[in-house]
């Protein structure tokens, strides 16, 4: 949360920077979960067998990895971006 204020406090950098910094990292990653949600759509299986410890595994797997990942993706682009890094 540090990292977000310093980049959009306005008394270290100009409006247009800090505007342009809140765009970013709300667009980005949250075209990257998108994204994420789409290719896991396509690529999840329909079905899972197993013992009860590995479907639950899968499921979680599948319902949280893909937009996590997309999500990561988008706010490291959009840090690059902006030229932070971390």
């Amino acid at each position: 949360m540090g990292l977000i204020i310093t980049v959009v406090d306005t008394r270290i950098v100009g409006f247009g920077y800090s505007a342009w910094a809140a765009v970013l990292q709300c667009v980005l990653p949250g075209l990257g979960v998108w994204l994420g949600n789409l290719i896991r759509k396509w690529i999840m299986p329909d079905a899972v067998y197993g013992s009860t410890g590995a479907v639950i595994q899968a499921r979680l797997l599948w319902a949280v990895l893909p937009q996590f990942i997309g999500w990561f993706i988008g706010f490291i682009v959009a840090m690059s971006i902006l030229g932070i890094r971390a």
